[in-house]
């Protein structure tokens, strides 16, 4: 939807299609990139989500905690241009549907379940048997693409277990009211955090502060990489027994079934294009949660393919242009995946003395790491690096 309200902004005729009946929310909170959110913002006439949307309150800063003990070990304010935006990502399609559908050049055509890509012609083949070209064929159907084979076949490495699953939580406000400790978890505009020896929790509000997002990453063992699949509350509860009063007192107020999701390493895939056909967002470079950078790096796909399809005299250069876009994400891509799995490892060093040295490295350095967060993986000019990809690409022609 990202793309297709993008692309239409530049003139051109979009059609998406959706395998769903209708708009579904799965799934929970997000955190939005400042870049991403900038994007989200950008065109006056056409924003998705406005400066002061209130699905999508401004982050103030971030949190450190013991998991134990619930006691602060860091907090450290976002500069003000450079606040997270955590939103539920039920919101966020809700506005992408929204603004997509009102462009007379972007059609969206639901229970339009896509079966096969004929990358030569292009074209697609829908569970009815229609067919649909076009001049550039987007698969952007997630981390579990069943498309993405058709772009790079038998290249693509199986993805590898990190040995995490996460718990997912979203608890309506009424329900946190008559408890002090846990009301200011979701009127209080701050990420937190607690970090434990077998994995780590992270709480925001989202919603304009009605309900909280509540993530429990936790070893893996019987969970699927799915939205839909769920897990007893017995097993959540006995997960985290011995963690603080405060992340127990919210699994207490949970259902009795709660959301399992199964964390994978995707390695990128190896190539992003053939043909006209190519391959975006999730379907190509799915992120591990660690850095929360999901959604920026597909935004980021989308100022680059923007950017290079714009700047084409002809359809003659279409090649050039999707060579461009995949040269300028690869690298990036790299660099997010390689951040997000260190920040896994230092995360998980470990209970006792060697996790009490990180706390008092957190203490330390608090400020300090978030300057660096910020520079290395949230600030980035995706459109500047495919121009200069582009340039490159004709010169050499």
């Amino acid at each position: 939807l990202s793309t297709a309200i993008s692309l239409g902004r530049r003139g051109h005729s979009i059609l998406v299609l959706e395998s769903t009946k209708e708009l579904q929310s799965l799934g929970a909170g997000v955190a939005l990139a400042p870049a991403a959110k900038q994007w989200y913002e950008c065109d006056s006439a056409e924003k998705v989500l406005s400066a002061d949307d209130s699905a999508c309150r401004a982050a103030e800063g971030f949190e450190s905690r013991r998991w134990d003990t619930g006691e602060a070990i860091a907090r450290t304010a976002f500069p003000p241009e450079k606040r997270m935006f955590p939103i539920l990502h039920g919101d966020l399609k809700l506005a992408l549907t929204s603004r997509a559908e009102k462009r007379d050049n972007v059609e969206i055509r639901f229970d339009s379940r896509v079966i096969d890509v004929d990358t030569d012609g292009p074209e697609v083949v829908l569970a009815t048997g229609e067919r649909i070209g076009g001049d550039l064929i987007i698969i952007a159907d997630g981390v579990g693409s069943k498309l993405k084979w058709k772009v790079c076949p038998s290249k693509i490495e199986r993805a590898q277990p990190t040995g995490d699953a996460a718990y997912r939580l979203v608890i309506p406000r009424e329900l946190l009211e008559k408890d002090e400790e846990l009301l200011a978890l979701v009127q209080n505009p701050w990420i937190k955090r607690w970090d434990g020896p077998r994995g780590h929790s992270v709480a925001y509000p989202v919603h304009n502060h009605e309900l909280l997002n509540v993530v429990l990453i936790h070893p893996d063992e019987h969970a699927e990489e799915s939205w839909t699949f769920r897990t007893e509350k017995r097993h959540v509860v006995a997960e985290f027994q011995g963690w603080n009063s405060a992340l127990r007192k919210l699994i207490d107020l949970a259902p009795d079934e709660v959301p399992n999701f199964r964390i994978l390493a995707h390695s990128p895939s190896p190539g992003w294009v053939r043909g006209a056909v190519i391959l975006l967002g999730d379907a190509c470079h799915a992120m591990p949660p660690y850095l929360g950078q999901g959604v920026a790096q597909a935004v980021e796909d989308v100022t680059a393919i923007t950017t290079v399809l714009s700047l084409i005299q002809s359809k003659q250069q279409l090649s050039a242009a999707l060579e461009a876009y995949e040269t300028s994400r690869k690298g990036r891509v790299f660099e997010i995946q390689a951040a997000t799995t260190q920040a896994r490892q230092y995360a998980y060093r470990g209970d006792g003395e060697v996790k009490a040295v990180r706390d008092k490295e957190q203490e330390a350095k608090r400020s300090d790491d978030v300057v660096k967060m910020i520079r290395s993986t949230w600030i980035w000019d995706a459109a500047e690096a495919a121009r200069i990809a582009l340039f490159q690409i004709l010169k050499s022609a």
